[in-house]
């Protein structure tokens, strides 16, 4: 049936519904589908938001991140869905991503995709998050998050990166990973 509502000039006036939205209405929608997103599964969603974002105004960002965020804090995604939308927020996130990723710094399994969002993202409170979460890491994990603080320039971190260079308790790779950002922030200005 026509929309009645429609002008006398519109030319879709007297048009019949398409059937073909009905079916377009029927797809997921895919700020849902990213977060159950899985290793070598299928990435079309991924496609689309991706495109979407890095085609947005920077306008539209913080609606983005929210939605983003959104997703972290319901925590139903896969290790694959997360570390998108990680990527996604080191593209867009703002502070007011800190207090969603900062306690995933504390996990093992999340620690890696948190610290890529975070890397980029300025402000002190992010670099406050990051150093926060040093105690509470082992290994690649930690090693990791070093080399971000070194990455941020973070001087504040410098004191505990050199404490943890001199830990014999510390694994190799993370006595190595401590001592090099010890001295990359000992040459930052």
């Amino acid at each position: 049936m026509a929309d009645e509502k429609r002008t006398d000039t519109d030319p879709l006036k007297n048009q019949e519904p398409d059937p073909r939205m009905d079916e377009f209405k029927k797809s997921p929608d895919p700020w849902k589908e990213i977060a159950q997103l899985t290793w070598g599964g299928d990435r079309t969603h991924a496609s689309t938001i991706q495109t979407l974002i890095m085609d947005a105004d920077p306008s539209q960002y913080p609606a983005f991140e929210k939605k983003l965020l959104g997703l972290v804090t319901a925590h139903a995604y896969e290790a694959a869905g997360l570390d998108f939308v990680c990527r996604m927020l080191r593209l867009i996130g703002s502070p007011a991503s800190v207090p969603v990723l900062a306690p995933l710094l504390a996990d093992e399994k999340t620690a890696d995709a948190a610290r890529h969002a975070l890397q980029t993202i300025p402000g002190t409170e992010v670099s406050a998050a990051l150093r926060a979460a040093l105690p509470a890491l082992k290994g690649r994990p930690k090693a990791g998050l070093i080399g971000t603080l070194a990455a941020r320039g973070d001087r504040d971190a410098q004191a505990a990166i050199q404490a943890i260079a001199k830990d014999p308790s510390e694994t190799a790779e993370v006595r190595e990973a401590a001592a090099l950002a010890a001295a990359t922030l000992g040459g930052a200005q």
